[in-house]
C-alpha cells in the first residue's frame, strides 16, 4: 500500500506521499496479537496514527475495504495514513491524527462507560476496554500526562495502553533508561505495568547454558547501538556479540549455534515483535484495572530497513521492496491477494472466520 503510493501510482508532482513504513511495521505483531486474540466484539481501540496503514491492512484482510480505497491510499477516496472516523469507511473507533490525542481519549471513553452503566437507562451494558496503541515518543504529550491524573481522580477502569517502545522517533533516539520513568508514572497514578521485553526465541535461548549472559547483554546495550546492530544485519551481531561475549565457554557456543540469519532472528526476537508473547501477555490480565504495556520492538521490524537512524520518514527502495517481496513468498503481480505466500489459506480463512472481534451479528 505504502510502496504502491510512493513508487508506482501515477502522480503529476512527484512528491513523496510517505506512510511510516518502519512505524507500522514496528507494530504489525502487536495489532495482530490484539485483533485476532485478544479483542471482544465491546472493546474499542485508537490505533497509534503512523500505523494506520496495518489497520486498514488488517480490514482488507478481513473483507471491509475494497481494492481501489487501499490502492489510493492517502488520496482522494482512498485510506487515510492516519485513522478517521470521519474519512475512512472502515470501522475506525477513535480519530488519532493528532498524535497523543488518541491516546488520552481511550481514558475519558472510559469513564463516560462507567457514567452510562450508572444510570438505570444503561443498566446491563457490557462494558468494553478502551485500548490505545501509542509509539513511545507520545508519552511526552502533555494531555497524557493530564488524563492520566484525570483517570487515577476517578477510578479509571478498563483501559490499556501498549506502548510500542521501539526507541526511535522523528528526531533521535529515546534516552536511555526511559523504561524505567515510564513505569513509575504509571504505577504513581495506579496503573498496573506489564513489561514485554523478550520474544519466545530470546526467552528460550536464555533457557540454554550461556543464556544469562545473552540477557544481561541485551539489558545493557544502549538503544542507537540495538538499532544499528539490527540494520547491520547477522554477520554484524555475531561480531559484536562475539568481541563482548566470546571465549566463554557456553555463551560462545550459544552464539555459534546459530547462522547468521538465525543469530539476527533471535535478536531482533523482542516481545512486542513476537505475536505469541503478545497474546500470552494481553490473555493474562484478568482484571478491570488500568494496563501500560510496555512492549519493546525493533522499529521497522522484519524490513530492509529496519533499525536505521532515519527509518521514521524513510521508505524502501524499488529494489529493497522486491528483494522483501521475495523474502515474503509473495509471488510478483500477487501483491494485492489476501492469500498470497500463505501455505494453507483454507485453514487461515477458518481461522478468520472465527475472531471474535469481527464476528457478525445475527
Amino acid at each position: 500500500m505504502i510502496h504502491n503510493a510512493n513508487h508506482l501510482r501515477d502522480k503529476s508532482d512527484g512528491i513523496k506521499i510517505g506512510g511510516h513504513q518502519a512505524s507500522s511495521a514496528s507494530m504489525v505483531s502487536i495489532l495482530t496479537a490484539l485483533y485476532f486474540s485478544a479483542l471482544r466484539p465491546q472493546d474499542r481501540v485508537a490505533v497509534k496514527p503512523h500505523a494506520g496503514p496495518v489497520f486498514h491492512a488488517m480490514q482488507y484482510l478481513m473483507g471491509n475495504l475494497d481494492l481501489e480505497r487501499m490502492q489510493n491510499f492517502r488520496g482522494l477516496g482512498g485510506v487515510q495514513s492516519y485513522p478517521s472516523r470521519t474519512k475512512d469507511v472502515d470501522d475506525v473507533d477513535f480519530s488519532t491524527g493528532s498524535v497523543g490525542l488518541g491516546v488520552a481519549i481511550t481514558s475519558f471513553a472510559s469513564i463516560v462507560q462507567d457514567y452510562i452503566a450508572g444510570k438505570t437507562w444503561g443498566a446491563g451494558l457490557e462494558r468494553g476496554r478502551m485500548i490505545a496503541l501509542m509509539g513511545d515518543a507520545e508519552v511526552d504529550e502533555g494531555n497524557v500526562h493530564e488524563c492520566l491524573q484525570e483517570g487515577w481522580k476517578h477510578d479509571l477502569r478498563n483501559v490499556w495502553w501498549v506502548i510500542d517502545y521501539n526507541r526511535q522517533s522523528l528526531d533521535g533516539v529515546v534516552r536511555e533508561g526511559l523504561w524505567s520513568r515510564i513505569e513509575r508514572l504509571f504505577e504513581a497514578f495506579g496503573w498496573d505495568v506489564v513489561r514485554v521485553k523478550y520474544g519466545v526465541l530470546q526467552r528460550a535461548a536464555f533457557a540454554e547454558p550461556g543464556g544469562e549472559r545473552l540477557r544481561q547483554w541485551i539489558d545493557d546495550c544502549p538503544n542507537q547501538l540495538y538499532s544499528a546492530l539490527t540494520f547491520s544485519g547477522g554477520a554484524v551481531w555475531r561480531q559484536r556479540l562475539m568481541d563482548d561475549l566470546g571465549d566463554q565457554g557456553e555463551v560462545t557456543a550459544l552464539i555459534e549455534r546459530r547462522s547468521d540469519a538465525e543469530l539476527a532472528a533471535l535478536m531482533e526476537n523482542l516481545g512486542g515483535n513476537c505475536v505469541e508473547t503478545m497474546a500470552e501477555s494481553f490473555a493474562a490480565i484478568d482484571h478491570d484495572r488500568p494496563v501500560c504495556f510496555l512492549a519493546y520492538t525493533v522499529k521497522g521490524w522484519g524490513t530492509p530497513i529496519a533499525g536505521h537512524k532515519d527509518n521514521h520518514g524513510g521508505l524502501m527502495t524499488r529494489a529493497q521492496m522486491a528483494e522483501w517481496q521475495r523474502h515474503m513468498g509473495v509471488p510478483e503481480g500477487q501483491e494485492w491477494e489476501k492469500m498470497a505466500g500463505v501455505a494453507d489459506p483454507e485453514g487461515l480463512r477458518g481461522f478468520l472466520r472465527q475472531v471474535q472481534f469481527f464476528a457478525r451479528g445475527p
